[in-house]
């Protein structure tokens, strides 16, 4: 994707003010053609679709806010005072930064409603172009298909970070059209984010259209994928089973299979493998390496875990030196097994320093060449794969007392670890406790810890400081869900500070 050629129409065609002029977006008018003018033909729904995909990946690789939200929430990293200042108190639970300072960017919201309000005027502008200027109705199915996807995931995301959050469907391309809104309750978000799914499920492939294009856009599998997650979110296990079914036990259907080799598997984490089922893309190749921004501040994970021998430009002396290392001790909780293969290809020993890197996400190229100062991180963000859903259908099983079918989903992910299978005496609570300890090793920093921690009760076993954050009636309920900065509530008297840190920011 080359990411200007596509946002720019878009930009120059479509304004969202959610919340008004300078409410909840910050956004300034726009000059430039009208946006019936550019509505016309497929060409310019794929432009749309492609600038919103880029939005999307604006957002999530902000700060790296796909990783802080998901994986330093729950103790995926060592992070400390010295090695990354402003992220080591967000693993404490001190997301107001009151203390430290330098959270209003990631408390903020406006980046995913910039991408909401692509999302909005896909739907509607999608739906309006003649079917006769695309080459084929699949063709105009497919593309409203992503339009849905798109905003059902950012909406499914951000309530997971926020709790309520505005819930708008219209696209505004006139300031004076804006409205002040305030936040809608989660399950009323989410009930949206599942009707749009049902929405795109008939329209989208079942298969990619394009080898380029696995994983990298939406299909049924996103879809499916997606509404599983809303259902375990939502405890739904019932229908999470349901959704799942199909997806998991004929993923050939869906063109996707398990990996099986090794040498693959270490490389499903650049992208676009067998099982990808939604990934946002990072490539240099497309020219969407994360480089440094006009600070000179470097992006992508890439930079926070990695050095020498995978990074030129970090030799450490000490631990603090490299700002985010796998946390041991969570990692010892996990990989205690002796010949996991996951720990043999994720994770680096220093042989000089106490310390583990994280190097599965060490695709890294050099702009510069053989001088090596000036690398590009080129790693796909791993949003949803087959072994996620197969592990997730496992946990939906066994919440609706498929005890076997849920041991047979985990030995399926376990035997190709190259660990035991689990025997019918791992029962009960300590067969749930595998599944979901499970699912954090083999999705061991791919954005999923937090959030499974979080709805399974399990949270207190790996960050103590989100203790009892889902307990209703404890003094830290809803801790997890992150405040907003004083700048949304600009001239927006509808908006309100998330419950659990009102009156303390």
């Amino acid at each position: 994707m080359k990411r200007f050629k596509y946002i720019l129409p878009i930009l120059l065609t479509s304004i969202l003010i959610l919340g008004g002029c300078k409410r909840l977006l910050d956004l300034e008018p726009k000059s430039g053609p009208t946006s019936n003018a550019f509505w016309k033909n497929d060409k310019d729904a794929l432009a749309g679709l492609l600038g919103g995909y880029s939005l999307i990946r604006d957002a999530l690789t902000d700060e790296n806010r796909f990783y802080v939200y998901g994986d330093v929430t729950g103790n995926t990293f060592r992070i400390t005072y010295s090695s990354d200042y402003s992220i080591h108190q967000i693993r404490d639970g001190l997301l107001d930064g009151t203390y430290y300072g330098y959270l209003e960017n990631l408390q903020n919201w406006t980046k995913f409603y910039k991408a909401i309000a692509q999302a909005n005027l896909l739907v509607e502008k999608i739906a309006g172009i003649p079917v006769t200027s695309f080459r084929n109705q699949d063709l105009k199915n497919y593309y409203l298909g992503e339009a849905y996807f798109m905003r059902a995931f950012l909406y499914f995301y951000i309530s997971r970070v926020w709790g309520d959050v505005p819930l708008t469907l219209k696209p505004v391309e006139d300031l004076a059209e804006a409205e002040e809104i305030g936040r809608e309750k989660q399950s009323v978000v989410l009930a949206q984010c599942l009707k749009d799914l049902d929405a795109a499920l008939p329209l989208l492939p079942k298969t990619p259209i394009s080898s380029q294009d696995r994983g990298v856009r939406a299909t049924k599998a996103s879809a499916i994928a997606l509404k599983a997650h809303i259902y375990a979110w939502q405890k739904d296990f019932a229908k999470c089973a349901e959704v799942t079914r199909d997806l998991v036990t004929s993923p050939a259907e869906f063109g996707l299979s398990l990996i099986t080799d090794s040498v693959q598997y270490q490389r499903m984490s650049v992208g676009k493998s067998t099982e990808a089922i939604f990934e946002i893309n990072i490539s240099d190749e497309q020219n969407e390496g994360l480089g440094h921004d006009i600070y000179k501040t470097y992006k992508g994970i890439g930079e926070k875990t990695l050095y020498q021998p995978y990074l030129a430009t970090r030799d450490p002396r000490k631990e603090d030196d490299v700002p985010w290392l796998v946390n041991t001790e969570t990692a010892q909780n996990l990989f205690y097994e002796d010949g996991d293969l996951r720990a043999d290809l994720w994770f680096y020993f220093d042989p000089n320093l106490p310390m583990v890197m994280l190097k599965k996400y060490s695709n890294v190229t050099y702009k510069d060449g053989d001088v090596r100062k000036d690398p590009r991180f080129s790693n796909n963000l791993l949003i949803f794969r087959l072994s996620d859903i197969i592990l997730l259908r496992a946990e939906a099983l066994y919440n609706t007392g498929d005890e076997s079918g849920a041991r047979d989903l985990v030995n399926l992910i376990r035997t190709r670890a190259r660990l035991e299978a689990l025997d019918g005496t791992v029962a009960g609570d300590d067969l749930y406790y595998y599944t979901i300890t499970e699912r954090q090793r083999e999705l061991f920093a791919e954005g999923h810890a937090f959030w499974d921690l979080l709805r399974t009760g399990y949270i207190n076993d790996f960050n103590a400081s989100f203790s009892d954050a889902t307990v209703p009636g404890s003094p830290r309920y809803g801790m997890n869900y992150w405040p907003i900065p004083r700048i949304l509530f600009k001239d927006n008297l509808h908006m309100k500070q998330t419950p659990y840190w009102n009156g303390r920011l």
